[in-house]
């Protein structure tokens, strides 16, 4: 005896029953979000790197369970943007020049690398455009120019420049070693950095042209 066609439909939706349940049963579940207490919620802090974008350095505050910020902001870099989170290269300027001064020392504290920070952690208290990105638009050459031309050769000086490679403003106390005011060129022997004492100088070439100075002042 043949089989019907409702009997055939019957045995085909039968069939594909199981297969639909088991698609289900591994469906992903939306996570379920947990604010902690002063946290901005998820869709607060997407908005907010989204308009800021990437390439931006950011300093970012973050909370413990209880509520408690943590000890100090992390600053990062944006280099990664995505629906559910967004990627920061840490930035730690003293933490790169204690490394640069003796190779053989790995300074864990204070981070490094890069941090994936998701939106649903809910572990994030505020978010702020680092204060660098400002200052260096205010800076102004050509009274640069002329403060560096009335500096005298070994004059003792205080100056201030972005570093582009390590991602924050070098605070130095030095002598000014050489100039070419053609070409606005100057080197300064360094005695300290970022108030690290430095046990044998160091002589930093800069141009207020390529390089991002941003003030330098006579030690009185």
């Amino acid at each position: 005896m043949g089989v019907g066609r409702n009997q055939m439909i019957n045995v085909l939706l039968h069939e594909n029953n199981p297969k639909r349940y088991f698609l289900n049963f591994f469906k992903k579940k939306k996570r379920k979000v947990e604010l902690r207490p002063g946290a901005m919620p998820p869709e607060k802090v997407r908005e907010i790197i989204k308009r800021i974008g990437k390439g931006k350095k950011v300093n970012i505050q973050r909370v413990e369970y209880d509520g408690t910020p943590e000890e100090k902001p992390v600053t990062v870099k944006i280099i990664d943007i995505t629906d559910d989170y967004f990627t920061g290269s840490v930035i730690n300027v003293e933490r790169s020049i204690k490394q640069e001064l003796d190779e053989r020392i790995v300074y864990i504290k204070g981070g490094g690398g890069t941090i994936d920070f998701y939106y649903d952690d809910g572990d994030i208290m505020s978010i702020e455009e680092d204060v660098d990105e400002q200052i260096i638009q205010q800076r102004n050459v050509e009274e640069l120019l002329e403060i560096l031309d009335a500096l005298e050769i070994n004059e003792e000086i205080l100056i201030s420049y972005y570093d582009e490679e390590k991602g924050g403003v070098i605070n130095g106390r030095g002598k000014l070693v050489d100039k070419d005011l053609t070409s606005k060129d100057f080197s300064v022997e360094f005695s300290v950095i970022n108030d690290i004492e430095l046990d044998k100088p160091k002589t930093i070439r800069l141009n207020l042209e390529k390089n991002i100075v941003l003030d330098i002042e006579v030690v009185l």
